[in-house]
């Protein structure tokens, strides 16, 4: 029920001292903060205190409000959103309804009735309301494990995990913006967008990585101390002879001393190498170009005359091969795949900085944005700025974006490597760099296929397949599930989680990182000790599944010269046992698919 309070306070629903210079904005009111009329009172706001606690930062010095001070029904902020069957107009993806405007609406004000230095967005949806364009969107069709009716159902807000930590501007809605002059003071304002603390409660990894937002991110934004100055050099599209003077620069360079140099290259329709970046510093990057387009009838044209892209690819297989020049990557073992394939030469590979994390953070994520979050002095996510280049003829942008790339690697391998070094960790990273060495001879050799029996074992797969397929029929009929889908129930995990949960009404298993119901292998030794009169069923299901991926195995595209060739990834679990899966060129398989056939219950 909406307070009238709302409409006639304009300090309705917030606390703190109004003049603060930082601003937390959170998403919409729980049971606690309906009753007290305040945000961040309830279960998750006494962890956002215990957490500006331990950041030295005093909930009593900050402004704390919300996008909307109001309790949707079950705390589900969608509820507030208008639902897609009304074909509402959306704003950047999410249909917001009048109460939502006019909250964000009085939200801008309250933020820009004092002097700020900073505004701390909480979640994906406070997230939305302050920074256009960064949040991605989807229809929700579940919320708390419940499948939502298809009249309430509606678009909601995702990314914060891609852009928590950033150091942003706020970008607000025009539409919720009186005029341009209060659009332009707000996009003066610092922005640093954070993870939920009812998410950390979920999920207790995420605390980390926020702790470490608000004691890094907060007293740079005090300080006023929110962008590298001077910024990097970012050499894209260079000349020529710019790109030739800076090879052949480092290459003198390491005649006299040791030179370590960031590298990433970028494909097209993951075929061809479209540019290359080095970064030899936080401060200078340069990315070279290859091709200008991917043209509708499929050709790619060249970015250099004959001559000239032969020189370049000369000089870059000398800067990767030098025996003093050190190259530093991410996931690096992917890049070489290509690099060898097209110009046939081997990196010298110096540190990976996926494989660092892998060391000293195992089970964490990897991906270049997180580990750019927690090494970088300065941080926002970029990870999107490449997107859809080649349809927009922006050659520069994937350059301006490579360059990132190779500044942020180089910055990172440094942080990780003093990291490591206090640690005393430097021989399980030289275990690792020995691994991955090793993964890329095993990739490049291949595994020899006996074609023959090969042929042999995917017929008594197939048919083990479709005889076990026929028994799940006979047990629970498609009719029964989903009478139009054109995939069978059994081979979908959307349909076997309907059967399971909302037909059958066995208690919800969720996965232990997403929380979203699951129904993968692991499932089915727990329903099966809840409800042993579906054994058969569980039991048939685990084995078509272990089946069904075992002829995907057997199956897998060979090389020309019978060989199976798959990427070993060194960094792919947190036990650091090897993962494999599918190369660079669409060959290969993960071969963890292939069943023991023994496996215990």
């Amino acid at each position: 029920m909406l307070d009238t309070s709302a409409t006639t306070d304009f300090w309705f629903g917030t606390d703190g001292p109004h003049d603060a210079s930082i601003v937390i904005v959170g998403e919409s009111w729980g049971f606690e903060e309906s009753v007290q009329k305040k945000p961040f009172v309830g279960s998750s706001g006494i962890e956002y205190n215990r957490i500006l606690n331990e950041c030295g930062i005093d909930r009593r010095s900050v402004f704390m409000t919300n996008m909307v001070a109001e309790r949707p029904k079950d705390n589900e902020t969608y509820r507030l959103f208008v639902p897609a069957i009304e074909k509402p107009i959306r704003i950047d993806g999410l249909a917001p309804s009048e109460r939502v405007k006019s909250e964000i609406r009085r939200l801008y004000k309250q933020i820009l009735q004092h002097p700020r230095k900073l505004v701390i967005a909480t979640g994906n949806w406070s997230l939305w309301a302050l920074c256009a364009g960064t949040t991605s969107h989807k229809k929700l069709t579940e919320a708390n494990g419940r499948k939502i009716p298809v009249e309430l159902q509606t678009w909601a807000p995702g990314g914060i995990l891609d852009w928590r930590g950033s150091m942003l501007y706020l970008n607000p809605h025009p539409e919720f913006c009186e005029n341009t002059a209060q659009a332009e003071a707000l996009k003066k304002i610092r922005l640093l967008p954070v993870i939920h603390p009812a998410a950390i409660m979920r999920s207790w990894y995420l605390r980390a990585p926020t702790v470490h937002d608000f004691k890094n991110r907060v007293p740079m934004a005090l300080r006023d101390d929110w962008r590298r100055n001077p910024q990097p050099v970012k050499l894209s599209l260079p000349t020529f002879n710019q790109a030739v003077q800076r090879l052949e620069y480092w290459l003198n360079q390491a005649r006299n001393a040791e030179v370590y140099l960031a590298n990433d290259i970028e494909t097209l329709r993951r075929t061809f190498i479209s540019v290359i970046g080095f970064a030899d510093s936080p401060n200078f990057s340069i990315c070279i170009p290859f091709v200008r387009a991917d043209n509708p009838d499929g050709s790619v044209a060249s970015y250099w005359t004959t001559e000239q892209e032969a020189t370049l690819v000369g000089l870059i297989r000398r800067v990767l091969s030098h025996p003093r020049i050190h190259i530093i990557g991410q996931n690096y073992i992917y890049d070489t795949q290509y690099i060898q394939h097209w110009w046939g030469v081997t990196p010298r590979l110096h540190f990976d900085t996926m494989l660092a994390q892998n060391v000293v953070f195992p089970g964490t994520p990897k991906d270049l944005g997180y580990l750019s979050s927690l090494y970088c002095d300065y941080h926002w996510y970029w990870k999107e700025e490449a997107k859809d280049w080649n349809k927009v003829g922006d050659l520069k942008r994937l350059c301006d974006y490579n360059c990132e790339d190779n500044l942020r690697t180089w910055e990172i391998a440094r942080s990780q490597k003093a990291l490591i070094r206090a640690l005393g960790q430097e021989k399980q990273m030289a275990f690792k760099m020995d691994t991955n060495h090793l993964c890329l001879r095993m990739m490049n050799r291949g595994v020899k296929i006996d074609k023959k029996k090969r042929e042999g074992l995917i017929f008594d797969l197939d048919a083990t397949v479709v005889g076990l397929q026929a028994e799940l029929e006979q047990i629970i009929p498609q009719a029964l599930v989903d009478p139009e889908a054109k995939t069978r129930w059994y081979n979908s995990p959307q349909q076997t989680a309907a059967l399971f949960y909302d037909i059958l009404g066995f208690q919800v298993i969720r996965h232990r990182k997403t929380g979203s119901r699951t129904v993968g292998k692991e499932v089915f030794p727990v329903l099966k000790r809840k409800h042993p009169e579906f054994t058969r069923l569980f039991s048939l299901l685990d084995t078509v599944g272990s089946v069904d991926n075992s002829l995907g195995v057997v199956k897998t595209q060979l090389d020309p010269d019978d060989r199976m060739r798959c990427s070993y990834n060194p960094a792919g679990t947190e036990t650091h046992r090897l993962s494999s899966s599918m190369n660079v060129f669409g060959r290969g398989t993960n071969l963890q698919n292939l069943t023991k056939g023994e496996e215990d219950e």
